[in-house]
């Protein structure tokens, strides 16, 4: 678990003031997180789920917006340890999965927005260097706010996880008398989500040929 909280700490990074290799796109995020809590399939089938419902996310500005990497770190943590606990009920653990981390991801997001008024402080700091003529100063800045977008990710990605232990395991313990029929297509309204969320953002005449060979790829993979 502490290997999933760093790694929520460098999924923050790589989102805002790091690397921006998208390695925190919830696509991989689930995988990873998966071998790390050595559950491989639920890790890439739960990351596919949220990468569709957080396809439509363009943070833009000072607005809250969910923040995909953190929220997808929690969410991929939550599936695979509860999904671990409770075989019997995957639905069940996915739907409540969704409700949680969703939601959560938006306060995820209000926290990037917390941390991004911090930073706006440490460059008025570095505007006051730069006007004295003095670099030194420059690198202790930059190392803070890699720091305090860290330990965000950290800390929001452990609060995450340590909500689902206390409050979702046992509420999937009291509603797992519900038939598991009822939860088997859940995924199914976020692959509707993802669909609509592509159309909207891709469904132009010059994006055409960009969408069909996307379908003709994705039916190839789906026949392999």
């Amino acid at each position: 678990m502490i290997f999933v909280c760093i790694f929520g700490g460098l999924a923050a990074l790589d989102k805002t003031e790091a690397f921006q290799s998208m390695f925190s796109q919830p696509l991989v995020v689930g995988p990873i997180v998966g071998l790390l809590l050595n559950d491989l399939p639920g890790g890439i089938f739960v990351g596919i789920l949220f990468q569709l419902v957080y396809l439509w996310v363009m943070p833009i500005g000072a607005a809250t917006f969910p923040d995909p990497a953190v929220g997808a770190v929690v969410g991929s943590a939550g599936y695979c340890m509860v999904r671990g606990a409770f075989p019997d009920c995957p639905g069940l653990v996915l739907l409540l999965v969704l409700v949680f981390a969703v939601p959560f991801s938006w306060f995820a997001g209000w926290t990037l927005i917390k941390q991004r008024q911090l930073n706006s402080k440490l460059l008025t700091k570095a505007d006051l260097y730069a006007e004295g003529g003095r670099v030194e100063g420059f690198g202790r800045l930059l190392l803070l706010g890699l720091s305090g977008s860290f330990l965000r990710g950290f800390l929001v990605t452990a609060s995450g996880i340590l909500a689902i232990l206390v409050l979702l395991a046992p509420l999937v313990k009291t509603l797992s008398f519900a038939p598991e029929s009822l939860f088997q297509k859940i995924e199914i309204p976020v692959w509707g989500l993802g669909l609509g969320s592509m159309i909207f953002l891709f469904g132009r005449k010059k994006n055409t040929l960009w969408s069909v060979g996307g379908a003709m790829l994705a039916i190839a993979i789906l026949l392999l």
